[in-house]
């Protein structure tokens, strides 16, 4: 194989540049998201000098000249198979179109530099070998890394990702529904897990709490489960004022005078507070309170009953979430001001699972955990180790100014995280199915992609304006593909590659597949409910008769 690059699977043809060349490719011999090399002469200090030119196929076009357009009218009219004609089937021509990845030297593949001349057409195109192309997705340099997948269209060829440039300078994961978000993540954490790096995993819809029940093959990892359980300490007494609020749907002037005062009242000893004993206390401090306005205090008093009946139902949702996950040691949420260390250990995922909760009260939650691990890291008393945070469904913790920014505490403690986080070793990985929906500042603070099939022509978009090195081509792919299958790009790797992410099948959790609701439906026609429920309609017929 010459310059021992592979076998040769097409030439370059038409105008090129430094950016991009064109080639005719033999049938089958190359695909979509194939690496491939040009061997060319370009200007060097002393003359030419000879270089490997490397690049992505991001374009394939078929055609057949042999095969006219009206022919195959014809053929379509008259109800005709082409194989009962004269006509050709043997010549089509596959035309690929390239971007240019940059240069190396012969002998030295794992340096990679910027190519500033055109490459040059008649030159053969070139498979490389697996060897080859590992060679230079790692690189030379001797960096942790952890491993991803598959190039999509090479499957002996691994993709991994720069540690580092993940916990450090934060990613974000974006796909449509059952696009592979959730399955990359899980990667990513038994990797780092593997590593001994501390996760903590904000868990809406408990789509990890598999992590727990698959934990023996976790190299020895251990999981924590914690259950929202909002607590009042004096550090925190202003989110949970806030959360008061909102639920609330806003105090007037006087009103809020009156709810600061007797809030301002409630004394908090060393101990956290429940925050619906927190309320039944400042309820108490309103009792005594003498009323100068005779409507004020009453509105602020059932505010506060509303808001204590909505925690209380919240929590027993959840509760009543938790009990279907028999034998699943949940506890309640430690404080992250006195106990930081019980989220973030070595080796440790912590899932803070959310389910229940209305997205006001998950984004209360977040805000006080992220915001206090953040401010131990950022004190350098070196109490707890770095760490990186996950939040799923990240558009309802960082949504854009049109979906109300203003309703979610998480917004500015995530802002503050990603913008300063790198200094102080405390990593971000958002999750969402929602691009558009996402705070567009903030995601553009992620140094790294990594991008599933997008079909919402909106989400498309604002994809393409938040990853700076995502080109057309690469966007046109996104509806496309099939599931795992997707773009990483950023500071992690060292170009943009086409992908397949690993499924970690031991991973999945047992007892949250899936449901069959079909099945549930039969089931609850035979149940004692379903029974009681037809006697009483019986009944009702029977009592309308007379």
């Amino acid at each position: 194989m010459k310059d021992g690059l592979g076998k040769h699977i097409g030439t370059v043809v038409g105008n090129t540049s430094p950016q991009e060349f064109r080639f005719f490719l033999r049938r089958f011999e190359g695909k979509l998201g194939d690496l491939v090399t040009v061997t060319m002469d370009i200007p060097g200090d002393q003359g030419t000098k000879r270089v490997i030119t490397w690049g992505r196929v991001v374009e394939l076009e078929r055609s057949n000249p042999f095969l006219p357009l009206e022919a195959g009218l014809e053929l379509a009219d008259e109800g005709l198979e082409i194989m009962d004609t004269v006509l050709s089937t043997s010549r089509d021509q596959i035309h690929a179109r390239a971007i240019v990845l940059g240069y190396t030297l012969p002998g030295d593949i794992e340096t990679l530099m910027p190519l500033n001349y055109p490459v040059s057409p008649g030159a053969e195109v070139r498979l490389p070998p697996a060897e080859a192309v590992q060679a230079l997705l790692t690189g030379d340099e001797k960096v942790n890394r952890l491993r991803l997948g598959t190039l999509m269209g090479r499957k002996d060829v691994e993709v991994s990702l720069k540690t580092n440039a993940i916990v450090a300078r934060h990613m974000a994961i974006l796909a449509m529904t059952g696009g592979g978000k959730t399955v990359a993540a899980r990667r990513i954490i038994r990797e780092l897990l593997a590593r001994r790096y501390p996760v903590l995993i904000f868990d809406p819809h408990g789509d990890y709490l598999g992590l727990w029940e698959n934990r023996q093959v976790l190299s020895g990892a251990q999981v924590k489960l914690f259950y929202p359980y909002l607590q009042v300490t004096e550090d925190s007494r202003d989110l949970i004022a806030y959360l008061v609020r909102q639920l609330t749907q806003g105090f007037s002037d006087a009103q809020r005078e009156k709810y600061e005062e007797a809030a301002n009242s409630v004394a908090l000893g060393e101990d956290p507070l429940p925050i619906t004993n927190f309320v039944e206390r400042v309820l108490q401090e309103l009792g005594r309170t003498d009323a100068r306005h005779p409507g004020t205090l009453p509105a602020v008093k059932r505010g506060l009953r509303f808001v204590k009946q909505q925690v209380e139902a919240m929590e027993l949702s959840n509760r009543r979430l938790r009990q279907r996950l028999e034998g699943y040691p949940f506890e309640p949420m430690p404080d992250p001001v006195i106990a930081p260390e019980k989220y973030v250990q070595p080796g440790q995922a912590s899932i803070v699972y959310l389910g229940g909760y209305d997205h006001l009260t998950q984004s209360t939650v977040v805000a006080i955990v992220l915001k206090n691990l953040f401010e131990v890291r950022a004190s350098l008393t070196n109490r707890i180790p770095p760490l990186l945070a996950v939040i799923e469904e990240a558009h309802n913790f960082i949504p854009s100014r049109t979906e109300g920014q203003t309703e979610s505490p998480s917004v500015e403690v995530i802002r503050k995280v990603i913008t300063e986080g790198r200094k102080f070793g405390v990593g971000l990985l958002l999750i969402s199915q929602r691009p558009n929906r996402l705070d567009e500042t903030t995601l553009s603070q992620c140094n790294t992609f990594l991008i599933f099939r997008l079909v919402n022509p909106r989400d498309q978009a604002f994809v393409e304006r938040v990853m700076e090195n995502l080109s057309p081509a690469d966007a046109k792919l996104l509806p496309g593909f099939g599931p795992g299958q997707g773009i990483v790009s950023g500071q992690a790797v060292r170009f943009p590659l086409v992908i397949q992410v690993e499924y970690d099948r031991d991973l999945m959790s047992k007892n949250l597949a899936d449901e069959d609701f079909v099945a549930q439906v039969e089931r609850w026609q035979a149940s004692p409910t379903a029974e009681a429920v037809r006697r009483s309609e019986a009944i009702e017929r029977v009592l309308d008769q007379i």
